[in-house]
């Protein structure tokens, strides 16, 4: 059970988005010049007091490179029919937006990818990353996982999830089969009697993140002159 705990007399949060994401991926041979990775799937688990009030699910349409390539395909299991029917892009912004309540909720992702990724394909697509600008409210529950259970390096999502003998024998790399796995790691870690703290996240946003570069293209330039 996610147990709360209060910190420096601020009661913590108790809405949970545990949220994941597939993208667009090539053989790095094949890639289109120019290419980022794409969201293509949307996946998110709403927990409020270790409940699951809601799911969301579904598959968005890539639009600067549109064309899933053969590695994408047989990763996800997504297939080009599926994302052409798919939501646009600001469409699922405005899904997660619906769902996700500032200063009551904890972001939930296993890996830092998927902030990274979306981050990303907001400012490609001109719109607002909907999350806080500093990401304060953001659980990398892979870090946590890692430095709790003493691992060396960062374990992936399904190995933890065998560890607790929960996983699948075939799984597949799609959004809400990972963030639902992702809340049964939390809820196995919560019964090994780790509690969540917030603390200031991993990954931050550095002004060169939110303007593109612009900053690091100063610097440069700045240590030139120098």
């Amino acid at each position: 059970m996610i147990e709360k705990k209060e910190k420096r007399g601020a009661r913590m949060k108790e809405r949970y988005i545990f949220i994941d994401f597939e993208f667009t991926t090539f053989e790095r041979k094949e890639a289109p010049k120019g290419f980022f990775h794409e969201v293509i799937e949307a996946g998110m688990v709403i927990v409020e007091e270790d409940e699951i009030i809601d799911t969301f699910s579904s598959l968005v349409s890539p639009v600067f490179f549109p064309q899933l390539g053969e590695k994408c395909v047989n990763l996800t299991g997504i297939t080009q029919e599926d994302v052409t029917g798919g939501m646009d892009f600001t469409e699922m912004i405005d899904e997660v937006l619906a769902r996700y309540i500032p200063e009551k909720t904890t972001l939930v992702t296993w890996g830092d990818l998927d902030m990274r990724g979306l981050r990303r394909n907001c400012r490609e697509h001109h719109v607002k990353f909907p999350f806080s600008v500093m990401l304060e409210d953001w659980l990398d529950l892979s870090k946590a996982y890692q430095f709790y259970y003493g691992y060396k390096d960062t374990p992936g999502l399904w190995y933890a999830l065998d560890k607790y003998g929960l996983a699948e024998s075939s799984q597949t790399h799609r959004a809400l089969d990972d963030a639902l796995a992702t809340y049964k790691v939390m809820q196995m870690m919560q019964k090994d009697r780790w509690i969540y703290t917030p603390q200031t996240p991993a990954m931050q946003t550095s002004i060169a993140d939110l303007m593109g570069g612009q900053m690091a293209l100063l610097e440069k330039l700045k240590q030139q002159l120098s």
